[in-house]
């Protein structure tokens, strides 16, 4: 399977940032994950959108959107989003948190 790179958007009554970053760390459905936006993650996973929503509605009735981010796409982030992004990148060592720069 070939891994994708999702935007997952979500509202504040789905969860806090450190809910929902626990959630995905234990979600074997995803490889990696990145957030440098507010109530936003880059997700890296070899599932499509829709099961990964279908995990994700576990957490609660918040809304959300799971979105792939394809070639076209532009915007001002960090190098290390970019690098996740474009090299759907996995974890240095055991980690799925590259956050910050």
């Amino acid at each position: 399977m070939a891994r994708r790179t999702y935007l997952f958007v979500y509202a504040a009554d789905l969860g806090t940032r450190e809910e929902l970053r626990d959630f995905l760390d234990d979600l074997p459905e995803v490889l990696n994950w990145r957030y440098d936006l507010p109530n936003a993650f880059y997700l890296v996973s070899e599932s499509e959108a829709g099961e990964l929503a279908d995990k994700i509605r576990q957490v609660g009735r918040g809304r959300f959107i799971v979105t792939e981010i394809t070639e076209n796409s532009e915007g001002w982030l960090p190098r290390r989003s970019w690098d996740v992004i474009a090299e759907k990148a996995l974890p240095d060592a055991a980690s799925k948190v590259p956050v910050g720069d």
